[in-house]
């Protein structure tokens, strides 16, 4: 016994030489996992992390601890997670906005690149609609646009990231209205300021906008996805009224720093599309609207890939000038 425990002992040493340990990839997780949200704490993407670290701490067995990096548009904490050693022991929950927008918005001064991450598991995907607030004197999208056009520069447009600055830019040139961009620090912000009526009209994804679509203070005028959304069937796309090439959707995935090994992506992986099925991921997905993303590794890599791409041609179209 003492001479096969030494042997182990050995050979487990002899392969940490190498480039990855095959004793640890089989051991892992063995020490708590650091998951880091580039958003403040209460956001929407950080109530779906703590649900994500949870399902994970039942799962594999060890702690799962949430570690918010706001600032930057999302950057500070991804350029963090970019650091990291590619152990499996740092996670990111990677969005729209840190994952691809940024790569176009803020090329020299990011902190990180597309090559720094891969992405192990998609979360959730929520298109983003214009809203307007409840008592708004605009019907549909077509009586906003006419009074963009009776009225140059009268709008405000509200946004609280990339993903919906860019859109504000391209729904303006789209409709050809000059209108207002107002930047906020977040969504939630923009949308309180709409429904206070401080500003005209703003974009969003939908995970956001169910709290004040509940509450009778917003509607949403147009939705910028392929098709209706369900839960709101009644809203039409750009499309249908109009504006074609207006597809801007929002999402949420889980990322590890490049060079984390295959073992471990894998475990990682199987983990986190296991915790989709929980009934809490299920429960959040229902009362904020989202939507699951379900990808395997490959599928995901494109997905990460078309993204960065499609929202180059999206920032470049906006005419956004890139930080």
């Amino acid at each position: 016994m003492l001479r096969s425990s030494f042997f182990l002992g050995a050979l487990c040493a002899f392969w940490a030489l190498g480039t990855a340990s095959a004793c640890a990839q089989a051991a892992y997780p063995s020490r708590p996992i650091t998951l880091v949200v580039p958003f403040a704490a209460g956001s929407g993407t950080d109530i779906g992390a703590r649900v994500l670290a949870k399902d994970l701490t039942d799962i594999l067995k060890t702690p799962v601890i949430v570690d918010n990096r706001q600032g930057a548009n999302g950057a500070l904490g991804t350029a963090a997670a970019a650091r990291a050693k590619p152990d499996g022991y740092t996670l990111l929950i990677g969005s729209a906005t840190t994952n691809a927008v940024n790569f176009s918005f803020f090329p020299a001064r990011l902190g990180y690149e597309p090559g720094s991450f891969e992405m192990v598991a998609g979360l959730g995907t929520s298109p983003i609609s214009l809203y307007v607030a409840a008592n708004a004197k605009w019907r549909n999208l077509a009586d906003l646009m006419a009074y963009g056009k009776a009225h140059p520069n009268a709008l405000r447009c509200g946004s609280g990231n990339a993903v919906t600055q860019v859109a504000c830019e391209i729904f303006r040139k789209s409709a050809g209205i000059d209108a207002v961009t107002v930047p906020y620090k977040s969504n939630p912000q923009s949308l309180a300021d709409l429904a206070g009526g401080h500003i005209d009209f703003a974009f969003s994804d939908a995970s956001v906008a169910k709290v004040f679509i509940d509450g009778n203070k917003l509607k949403p005028l147009a939705v910028a996805a392929a098709r209706r959304y369900p839960a709101t069937p009644d809203v039409g796309t750009f499309r249908e009224q109009g504006i074609a090439d207006f597809e801007i959707t929002g999402w949420t995935a889980v990322f590890v720093p490049a060079g984390t090994p295959a073992p471990i992506v894998e475990t990682l992986h199987a983990a986190i599309r296991k915790s989709s099925a929980s009934p809490e991921s299920v429960q959040l997905r229902a009362s904020s609207g989202t939507q699951p993303l379900a990808f395997n590794l490959e599928e995901g890599r494109r997905f990460a890939r078309e993204e960065i791409a499609r929202w180059a041609r999206y920032v470049k179209n906006s005419g956004v000038k890139p930080e």
